[in-house]
């Protein structure tokens, strides 16, 4: 009895092309993993940085309430808070717009007549939902660090050698 080749010729080149992309995907591996570990071990040390801004900060805010506030100071905070809530309100301007573009893009969908193109529609609904909260949330964090940033410039304009930067660079 004669042995049959079930390998179809027609397969055998796709599936030499799918060896060759699975051996890519193994060397590449080790670089991916290493990048992993890198990020990883990067984000509680940026962590760490922020909580120091924010300690350095709210040590410098008591600073500057125990030497006195005076009409400047409250007006100049007072324009702050009031850039930050201006910001905050264009960032919702945007995200509200971005919903009102999928939610149009989602009503116009024309109706697939295939299981791969509806597969293909919800994936692309699901890609710009993605994108649009990943734009809001990188914004939002933007907003947040700018704040915490500028505000410790300002600190430490008011407070000058009193403040916790210029302290911490005396030593």
């Amino acid at each position: 009895m004669k042995s049959m080749n079930l390998v179809v010729p027609a397969l055998q080149e796709p599936a030499a092309a799918t060896a060759v992309a699975a051996v890519e995907v193994e060397r590449t591996a080790p670089a991916m993993h290493a990048a992993s570990l890198q990020h990883a071990m990067k984000v509680p040390a940026l962590l760490g940085g922020w909580a120091a801004r924010a300690g350095a900060n709210s040590i410098d805010t008591a600073r500057l309430f125990a030497f006195g506030m005076n009409l400047e100071t409250w007006g100049e905070l007072i324009e702050m808070q009031q850039a930050v809530v201006q910001r905050l309100m264009l960032q919702q301007q945007a995200l509200l717009q971005g919903m009102a573009a999928w939610n149009r893009e989602r009503a116009e969908m024309k109706a697939a007549n295939t299981v791969t193109k509806v597969v293909e529609q919800e994936c692309n609904l699901i890609a710009q939902i993605g994108i649009l909260l990943s734009d809001q949330m990188t914004n939002f964090v933007a907003l947040q660090e700018n704040i915490e940033v500028s505000y410790a410039f300002w600190l430490n304009q008011k407070l000058g050698a009193m403040s916790s930067t210029a302290l911490a660079t005396s030593h």
